[in-house]
């Protein structure tokens, strides 16, 4: 059997606990090389999942063998060099979120993979979800008419990582979050690029909109990133959005993710929130439309295991639909550069 080769930039905390785990579980893949900057951490993670080559350099790292894909975790501001590179180098990427930390970095990303015709994917995994897909349906077939107005929120647990706190969660596995990740404004910290880059991931997948301008408060934590985030947003077709993030939630509880959307027939509700889930439309003409979510299947089921089969089906040039592309996650990255914009000059932003 035939196997693709992938390689893995930044093996830290979220990688050897879901990314590299859930490629080991397919057959199909060899795990090749990996790289991460501490030495001694690197030789424990080549060991303990059998990859081949490994390196503290990301470039010598691509050159040590052939590889179809590559994995990108490294930190958010780290993205693009780590992506371009191995772009260049003719590989599959799949970069975590945000893609990058600038849209001007986003766009050269895209277009390289135009260019040498391979797949970028970036794991918000709740657009891998089948209930995603389906709210997406009933949109594009016009069920709920045009669409006027969209609310969604997004909250969890994260107060620590955004103080420079280590994550409470983390201190039973291998490594740790990196805290400068979170926690740092000038390396992409803050609420907006590590949690609502999933939110708007997943707003833009099923209504298919075209942000236009956006403004942004929030509250800041100690370190000067975003607790929290209010967005107003107006749409290229003229639609509004109102958009609320927030990383005060308490331990244990999964969070809460929701998006509403308005249209001219009708309301479509999809909320994820652990005992509330349910994707249900609610028609003008009294007609109802419902979706059952189990129980569990929301917000408290999040994982990288279907986007990481998609980006493994993609490198094997298997026919399947990459749910949160790099031309989604551009459009992504543009909200959330102008919503920091909006947030440091109190603003309205073009996007």
């Amino acid at each position: 059997m035939n196997k693709v080769k992938i390689g893995v930039i930044g093996a830290g905390w979220w990688a050897t606990e879901n990314h590299i785990p859930h490629l080991a579980e397919r057959d199909e893949v060899e795990l090749t090389s990996v790289c991460k900057l501490e030495e001694d951490q690197l030789s424990f993670v080549k060991n303990k999942f059998n990859f081949k080559h490994a390196s503290t350099d990301f470039k010598e790292m691509l050159d040590l063998s052939y590889l179809d894909g590559v994995v990108i975790s490294s930190p958010h501001h780290a993205h693009y060099e780590n992506a371009k590179a191995a772009l260049e180098k003719n590989c599959h990427v799949m970069i975590e979120k945000p893609m990058t930390t600038v849209s001007r970095e986003a766009e050269t990303l895209l277009q390289l993979a135009k260019k040498k015709n391979k797949h970028i994917l970036i794991p918000n995994g709740f657009n891998f979800k089948n209930f995603m897909s389906k709210a997406e349906e009933i949109i594009i077939n016009k069920k709920i008419g045009e669409i006027k107005h969209v609310d969604a929120a997004f909250s969890s647990s994260l107060t620590d990582l955004f103080q420079g706190i280590p994550l409470s969660e983390s201190n039973n596995h291998t490594f740790q979050p990196h805290a400068s990740t979170w926690s740092d404004p000038n390396k992409g910290g803050g609420y907006g690029w590590g949690q609502l880059s999933h939110m708007f991931a997943g707003v833009l997948k099923i209504t298919h909109l075209e942000p236009d301008q956006v403004f942004c408060l929030s509250v800041p934590s100690p370190t000067n990133v975003d607790y929290t985030n209010a967005v107003s947003m107006k749409f290229s077709n003229g639609a509004t959005g109102s958009f609320s993030g927030s990383a005060f939630v308490p331990k244990d509880f999964g969070g809460t993710f929701y998006i509403t959307v308005h249209g001219t027939l009708g309301v479509l509700y999809l909320d994820m929130e652990v005992k509330r889930e349910r994707l249900f439309v609610r028609l003008n003409n009294g007609d109802n439309i419902n979706y059952e979510i189990e129980e569990g299947d929301g917000a408290f089921s999040y994982g990288t295991k279907e986007a990481l089969n998609t980006f493994v089906d993609l490198c094997l040039n298997k026919d399947v639909k990459n749910h949160s592309d790099g031309a989604l996650a551009l459009k992504t990255v543009r909200i959330l550069e102008a919503m920091y914009k909006s947030i440091e000059s109190k603003k309205l932003q073009q996007i």
